[in-house]
């Protein structure tokens, strides 16, 4: 086998396999990540807290509410960073938005 009939399919087998997927899947994929991400880094918050250095848990919502709003921060970002790394590098170069039009009732002016 030469050099020639090897590098065909070696660039056929590569350009799917690097970069595929769904929009949904990369949904989910970076939902799943921030939520893991940011259960480690609370779950670590909790035990350098209480474990190491002794401190009762603040007894205020603060720590998870701010814990939420970054995961729902990084998730949306991490999302939009995906899709433009496969928009560029993947195989969703051809992906087009299709745009939705909803026609809203207006209202009808009363003759009085």
């Amino acid at each position: 086998m030469t050099q020639a009939t090897l590098a065909p399919d070696t660039e056929k087998n590569t350009e799917g396999t690097v970069f595929g997927g769904t929009p949904r899947a990369y949904l989910r994929l970076s939902i799943l990540g921030s939520f893991f991400i940011h259960a480690y880094l609370l779950g670590g918050y909790w035990l350098i807290r209480n474990l190491w250095v002794g401190q009762p848990w603040p007894e205020t919502f603060w720590p998870p509410v701010l814990t939420l709003a970054s995961a729902l921060f990084f998730s949306r970002f991490a999302y939009r960073w995906i899709m433009r790394l496969d928009a560029q590098y993947g195989s969703g170069g051809g992906w087009e938005m299709e745009t939705i039009t909803v026609k809203l009732p207006r209202e009808k002016p009363r003759r009085r």
